[in-house]
């Protein structure tokens, strides 16, 4: 049976012949021969979406855009989406509904490569990760964003989760041709909210190869940090906030996640730990000895 993502795909193409879909592959994330085999095999339906000049040595690893066929019914791109997932395993970051042809959808998109930030100065912006695109979505009123998402339909990009794969949907202004995007700017809150939260990455690096951490250990960087974000949000949702009680509850759920979630202690040892200020590592041990 189709995933439900599956299903919001085909049953949004189906709405009007003039959707097609898209995909942005991360090049980086597949070998040589795997892209030089993709570019073949799509020759004519891909194109980098690194299109500035300044960009020309990081072209070939970064993100490209692939299109299915021109006149492809809704079965053909559904046919198109899983070959590409099956040919590009890991590196698919997004797929895109619009009616916008493929190529012209391309350097559209491209004109976001360089930003704004507060300080005036430009910067490279890898708009096509989920916490990117989610970040933008928030702040679309900074200048050039809603210009730059208009041609989109839906964008769905992957969100990092232990267990099972998860979409988020990005919602665009739909119109079928291209704009003229307005230099991007981003204001402080936008920024801070991109450079994400600086505990994951500092995490993310120790635990890379980490043995008593395999699901964490075993993925790519990118991977890693929103697996660690992830569960720090639940830390925080949860009201842990001391960055000892974090970590501890991030190297506990990395390493045992299914029990730990079951487990009537560990809730109370998170219940202690927040009501009564004291250490998360300790009121597990406590818990689980009261336990046995």
């Amino acid at each position: 049976m189709p995933s439900p993502f599956i299903r919001a795909l085909v049953k949004v193409l189906r709405t009007s012949h003039q959707y097609r879909l898209s995909a942005v592959v991360e090049m980086a994330n597949l070998s040589p021969q795997v892209r030089e085999t993709l570019t073949q095999y799509y020759s004519g339906r891909c194109w980098p979406l690194l299109q500035q000049a300044q960009f020309s040595k990081l072209r070939a690893v970064g993100p490209w855009l692939f299109g299915s066929r021109p006149g492809s019914d809704v079965s053909a791109q559904y046919d198109f989406q899983w070959q590409l997932e099956q040919g590009a395993p890991g590196a698919v970051s997004g797929w895109i509904v619009s009616a916008l042809p493929a190529a012209e959808l391309a350097r559209h998109l491209s004109q976001a490569n360089t930003v704004t930030g507060p300080d005036g100065h430009a910067y490279l912006l890898r708009y096509h990760t989920s916490a990117a695109l989610q970040v933008l979505d928030t702040y679309r009123e900074s200048p050039g964003v809603s210009e730059w998402l208009a041609p989109i339909h839906y964008w769905w990009a992957p969100v990092a989760h232990p267990h099972k794969k998860l979409w988020v949907q990005i919602t665009g202004g739909d119109q079928p041709q291209a704009l003229q995007v307005p230099p991007i700017t981003l204001g402080e809150h936008c920024w801070a909210a991109l450079a994400g939260d600086p505990l994951s990455y500092q995490l993310a690096e120790l635990l890379k190869q980490e043995p008593s951490c395999p699901a964490l250990s075993a993925v790519c960087h990118g991977t890693r940090v929103d697996l660690i974000q992830h569960y720090l949000d639940q830390a925080r949702e949860q009201g842990l906030d001391r960055e000892q009680d974090l970590i501890s509850f991030v190297l506990l759920m990395a390493r045992d996640a299914d029990q730990l979630s079951e487990s009537p202690a560990w809730q109370e040892a998170i219940t202690a730990t927040r009501e009564q200020r004291t250490h998360l590592i300790e009121n597990v041990q406590r818990c689980l000895r009261k336990k046995d």
